[in-house]
């Protein structure tokens, strides 16, 4: 990697997308042991009380549904096509899924954002929150890597904001589509580092 310039501190926030149980918390045993193999929750609970020693901001992005799903919009792809055009249950307020793991507590200062949309920028207040606190930089994780995660990046870097990918806090159950976007899209959008040398890089 080449010399990376300062992240400005003052100016920082640290942006984590859908940490939440539907996410972190599978009934297949192989699916949970990459998710326990990344060590993902692990990782981001270390960057978030580093974070907050250094007086950086925390937003997290999570999801709440209405159960009849009257708030989803469900365009036709592929994917949507081949899963039979069926949308998968809703992930509701005060359920376990939509919860977070008791790792990752939102604390008083926090900010926490619920999106409506793949995208944590649409339908929400997240560039108002972010204008109003003076953020520039965005360090941010999440799953998943090749959808929220990469969604809000793009988003961020056109509003012009810098965005710093902490690859070791993002994840995608797929890793060969986790490795893909880290390598071939991010870079574009974003400054992939892991959370350690974010860390290092903080005024």
């Amino acid at each position: 990697m080449p010399d990376q310039p300062k992240i400005p501190t003052a100016t920082t926030a640290v942006i984590m997308n859908d940490m939440i149980n539907v996410n972190l918390v599978s009934a297949n045993p192989k699916t949970q042991h990459i998710i326990d193999d990344s060590r993902i929750v692990e990782r981001t609970a270390n960057l978030i009380a580093a974070a907050r020693a250094k007086g950086i901001r925390i937003i997290w992005i999570r999801v709440e549904r209405r159960a009849d799903l009257a708030d989803v919009m469900a365009p036709i792809t592929d994917l949507f096509v081949a899963d039979g055009m069926k949308l998968p249950p809703a992930v509701t307020a005060g359920s376990f899924e939509a919860a977070a793991p008791k790792e990752l507590p939102a604390e008083p200062d926090d900010l926490i954002v619920y999106k409506p949309r793949l995208d944590p920028f649409i339908g929400t207040n997240l560039e108002l929150l972010l204008r109003g606190n003076g953020i520039t930089t965005i360090m941010l994780g999440g799953l998943s890597t090749n959808v929220g995660v990469e969604s809000c990046a793009r988003t961020a870097r056109d509003l012009g904001y810098s965005v710093v990918l902490l690859s070791d806090c993002s994840l995608n159950v797929n890793r060969e589509l986790h490795e893909f976007t880290l390598t071939h899209i991010m870079p574009r959008f974003a400054r992939v580092m892991t959370s350690e040398q974010a860390l290092s890089l903080l005024e």
